[in-house]
């Protein structure tokens, strides 16, 4: 179905509700009326009240006198209002005719809008506005590249990331895009969409100076090993922990958590212990501190980041044109993450004062 008319049939179910009747009746009762009038007639009434004139009516929408006044006979037989009155020389509105120019002016741009073709949504004159969750380290790995990107060429578009629970497609419809991993995006039901952006694996990360840790640890090694771990809240189930984080049942002797996966570095860096990080967040932490990463001989620990949305947010303006945006720059991202940190000067993470 068009989108329009997947607007239209929104707005119709959501006027049934808030009439209170039931929607097929309202439907049956609008053809009816639709049926009885003219919609080529109300352009013609916009400009009469308008003008307050048939003559300047006529001359403003190319029609002869005669043909005005004609329509101006049929709109009062459909409203049942004289609708302009003539007062003198002049000619006056109604009440009715007053009450008419809001409405009639916001329907008629309506309509407009509905039967208009649409046009294509252009990064560098139109404002937007896109709204993404995601974990703190996607935002750091993808955020800059964005924002590079909208700078250069989408100038009036915004990206706000956040780092929020989200639990159901009721709270995905209140953003424009999560990424997540997709085994988590497929509990969200089927009424969204998605996009693979890029794969990733879990590897440990410990203090350059450990010595127990070596290039390669087994799970069982890494379950000995005093552990610190990433949790956003401490409500998610362990079935969930999974799904964001394929590895997490191996965490078993953590000391700590934190609701942030940047936080990770600065603790292993000051401490024994070691934690489990997605690869390309690793290859960032060794670069701002002194860590080293180890190679977890895991089986299960690869996993892909999808973005998802829901279909009742496709519709948005621009939504399809950040869809390809943010695929761009998860290639881009992928291909040199760390380098194109490391270029931009980033050697420290926020706020560590180093």
């Amino acid at each position: 179905m068009p989108r329009g008319k997947q607007a239209a049939a929104r707005h119709a179910s959501r006027s049934a509700v808030a009439l209170g009747g039931d929607g097929r009746d309202l439907e049956l009762a609008l053809a009816g009326r639709l049926r009885q009038s003219k919609l080529d007639l109300l352009p013609v009434l916009h400009e009469l009240l308008r003008t307050g004139s048939v003559t300047r009516s006529a001359r403003s929408l190319g029609m002869t006198q005669p043909a005005v006044s004609q329509a101006l006979q049929r709109l009062r037989a459909l409203f049942d209002d004289k609708l302009l009155v003539a007062v003198g020389r002049d000619l006056q509105l109604t009440g009715r005719a007053e009450a008419l120019i809001g409405p009639l002016h916001r329907a008629l741009n309506e309509i407009d809008q509905f039967l208009r073709p649409e046009r294509p949504f252009d990064p560098r004159g139109e404002a937007a506005h896109f709204v993404i969750a995601t974990a703190d380290y996607v935002s750091l790995l993808l955020a800059p590249i964005v924002t590079r990107i909208c700078a250069e060429e989408a100038p009036g578009v915004v990206f706000e990331f956040i780092d929020a629970p989200l639990r159901s497609a009721e709270d995905l419809a209140r953003l424009d895009f999560l990424l997540a991993p997709r085994a988590y995006v497929e509990t969200l039901g089927k009424r969204l969409g998605s996009k693979a952006l890029w794969q990733d694996d879990i590897v440990c990360i410990a203090a350059k100076g450990n010595r127990a840790v070596a290039p390669q640890i087994s799970a069982e090694e890494f379950r000995r090993m005093p552990q610190v771990g990433y949790q956003l809240t401490p409500r998610v189930p362990a079935r969930v922990r999974a799904m964001l984080q394929p590895t997490s049942i191996l965490e078993t002797s953590r000391l700590c958590t934190v609701p942030d996966f940047l936080v990770l570095g600065a603790i292993v860096e000051r401490t024994a212990c070691v934690a489990l990080v997605p690869r390309m967040l690793a290859e960032v932490l060794i670069r701002w501190q002194k860590l080293k990463i180890a190679e977890l001989a895991y089986p299960q620990k690869s996993f892909a980041i999808d973005a998802c949305w829901s279909l009742a947010n496709a519709g948005k303006r621009g939504h399809a044109w950040a869809e390809r945006l943010l695929s761009r720059a998860a290639v881009e991202m992928t291909q040199a993450p760390a380098r194109r940190l490391s270029r931009a000067g980033r050697r420290s993470p926020p706020g560590s004062g180093r």
